[in-house]
Formats: structure tokens, C-alpha cells, sequence
């Protein structure tokens, strides 16, 4: 189980570090846009999951996700706990890869695109909210490209 914990963990790593400190290598733009890497990211969830159902399995039934309480408990164990960090893991590669791309296209600049991947990384949700509030401000999204780059330089 811990094998399979480091392997989801340092997977995402290299992309991750690429998209934040090599945004203009061509390997990086591939592999914000690789289905290869997110089906892979996919399968790491997958196989957690099926871990997780299968230590579950020895109990009489399986915790009901409509619930808190359930919640907790299908969390509550190592298989659980491994299958919601493969799953976190995996969306927050995705949406940082969407936030890659989309600070490519607007040139956002580097102080926005570092702190929104990195925050992806560590928080998911909050790191997208960063790259949401800056291009709400900067209302880059609607302007035309000639004065998105006035703008971001």
C-alpha cells in the first residue's frame, strides 16, 4: 500500500514542475494536453479504488457515500484514504493543466501562473480560485490578444 501511495504521488510530479518552471518547453505543452497522462492519473484512482472496495468487502456491507458519516468511514481506513488522495491528485493535475494552458493563451504572467499551479498542487480548489479572481480583475478572458499582452507584461 505504501509503495503504490509513493508511485500516485511522484507520478504528477515532473509535469507539475514543468508547468511551473518550464512553461514554454514543447515536452510541457504535450504534456498538459497528454490523454496518456491523465488516463494514467485515471488508472492510479482506479486501482486505489478497487483496493479500497476489496478492504471493505470483509465488512458486511460498503460505507454509504450519501452520508457524512459514511463518508468518513469508507475514508477512515489506509485503502480509503489512498483512493480520495488518488482522486484529489488526479483532478488537481487535471485542472492544473487546464490553468497551464489557459495562462499560455492569455500570457498570463509568471506571478500569477506559479502561485495558481502551486496552490492547485497543495489546496486544488483554491489555486484554480486564484487563476479565476486574477483573470476576472484583469478581465483578460473577453479582450482581444493585442491588449491581453499590455496587460500581463
Amino acid at each position: 500500500m505504501e509503495t503504490l501511495f509513493k508511485l500516485i504521488n511522484l507520478f504528477p510530479m515532473p509535469i507539475w514542475l514543468a508547468m511551473m518552471f518550464a512553461p514554454n518547453h514543447a515536452l510541457t505543452e504535450r504534456a498538459s494536453r497528454s490523454s496518456t497522462i491523465f488516463t494514467i492519473a485515471a488508472l492510479n484512482y482506479v486501482t486505489a479504488l478497487v483496493q479500497a472496495v476489496r478492504s471493505g468487502a470483509d465488512e458486511e456491507r460498503l460505507p454509504n457515500f450519501t452520508t457524512l458519516a459514511g463518508i468518513s468511514k469508507g475514508l477512515g481506513t489506509p485503502e480509503g484514504a489512498l483512493a480520495g488522495w488518488a482522486h484529489m491528485l488526479t483532478l488537481d493535475l487535471f485542472t492544473g493543466a487546464w490553468i497551464y494552458r489557459q495562462c499560455q493563451r492569455l500570457h498570463a504572467p509568471v506571478w500569477i501562473r506559479i502561485p495558481a499551479l502551486l496552490f492547485t498542487l497543495l489546496a486544488g480548489p483554491f489555486g484554480l480560485l486564484i487563476f479565476l479572481l486574477w483573470r476576472f480583475v484583469a478581465g483578460v478572458a473577453e479582450r482581444p490578444l493585442s491588449q491581453r499582452e499590455a496587460i500581463c507584461e
